[in-house]
């Protein structure tokens, strides 16, 4: 796909386009104000598309079910259309509406949509979404220091099964999913979850905007040359932080703040004895320096391998072995094999 494919005229997303390559698992981060959940609200509603709208926490989604935070506020204003949620329980229904003599907004016609947290969806019983054949599932990488419930990309992937259901089995199509987000942390339980982290980071480093990993039907899209970023570039907050902070760089360069490849040398093992395996990494120490090395591969036989992300075993790991973080990794006496194993050995010690 070319880049004149990938944004509009207006220098915005083509969500269309993206639509259109028809792979049910889409993965797109970029730029702030760059169009991915303005342009997929605004394509589905005029296309009559029945949708799911999903933020990752409850909190987050009560939000979203008040009109003045509705992510039709801005559509409303800008296209005349009176869009509302409407609370139901945990989840919400967006309605198209009219206004009464009160001058109060009153549903009218078929629902448009549906809002649900993804901590919610995942645990509802006999909710049917046979009317939905798109989902939008906004800011799915969590900010830096914002914490989200452990296990997130399972309630994800719980909540696809619940609204999906056996409808491929009737020859029908599976569900679009568009996760949208900036690009925060790289090695988001998401990415790690569906083993991502790799990818998505060497898309990064090469600014490379599409991968289509066709056997997985994943679309991942890196909206790394928005004409929208660029044209930020040049507004007050940008110029204010310039355009090399780590601000600008995030929120307009589309780098992950997190990506720090300096440790990231791969080392023969011959040189190592192994400590301890937890889950999918192996930790190292080297046999004659006071030296950490951090891989996927195992070879040997460690003192301790903890083969499941328990909660017993997260316990056991980090008491036993806090010392690989608290005074290796801070002192910069850890090697890692790539990125992933360094945001694995990050994300198990911070659970």
């Amino acid at each position: 796909m070319s880049r004149i494919d990938l944004y509009s005229r207006d220098g915005y997303l083509n969500f269309e386009r993206v639509v259109n390559i028809n792979y049910p698992f889409n993965f797109i981060w970029g730029g702030r104000g760059t169009g991915k959940t303005y342009g997929s609200l605004k394509f589905m509603i005029e296309h009559n598309i029945t949708f799911m709208y999903s933020r990752t926490k409850q909190t987050q989604l009560d939000k979203v079910k008040q009109k003045e935070l509705s992510p039709f506020k801005a559509l409303n204003s800008d296209l005349g259309w009176n869009i509302q949620p409407f609370p139901v329980n945990d989840i919400a229904g967006f309605y198209s509406c009219e206004i009464d003599e009160k001058g109060k907004s009153i549903p009218s016609g078929n629902i448009r949509g549906y809002a649900s947290a993804i901590t919610t969806l995942s645990n509802l019983r006999g909710f049917s979404a046979e009317d939905v054949s798109m989902w939008v599932y906004d800011e799915f990488i969590p900010q830096k220091d914002d914490r989200v419930p452990r296990g997130i990309a399972q309630s994800f992937l719980q909540g696809y099964e619940t609204m999906n259901r056996n409808r491929e089995l009737k020859g029908l199509s599976p569900i679009q999913v568009f996760c949208f987000s900036n690009s925060d942390n790289v090695g988001c339980e998401m990415f790690a979850e569906l083993g991502l982290i790799r990818k998505v980071s060497e898309m990064s480093r090469k600014r490379q905007e599409i991968a289509l990993l066709k056997e997985r039907g994943i679309c991942l899209i890196n909206l790394c040359n928005s004409p929208i970023s660029k044209q930020k570039e040049n507004t007050a907050l940008y110029r204010m932080v310039g355009k090399d902070s780590g601000f600008s760089q995030l929120a307009l360069g589309n780098e992950f703040y997190d990506t720090d490849y300096s440790d990231v040398k791969p080392q023969n093992l011959r040189e190592y004895i192994p400590i301890v395996f937890f889950s999918e990494i192996a930790i190292y120490q080297h046999k004659s320096q006071e030296r950490i090395y951090v891989s996927k591969h195992k070879q040997g036989v460690p003192e301790q391998n903890y083969v499941s992300i328990s909660d017993k075993n997260i316990r056991a790991f980090k008491k036993h072995y806090s010392w690989v973080w608290n005074y290796a990794y801070l002192n910069d006496l850890i090697l890692f094999e790539d990125i992933e194993s360094k945001f694995l050995l990050d994300t198990y010690f911070h659970m």
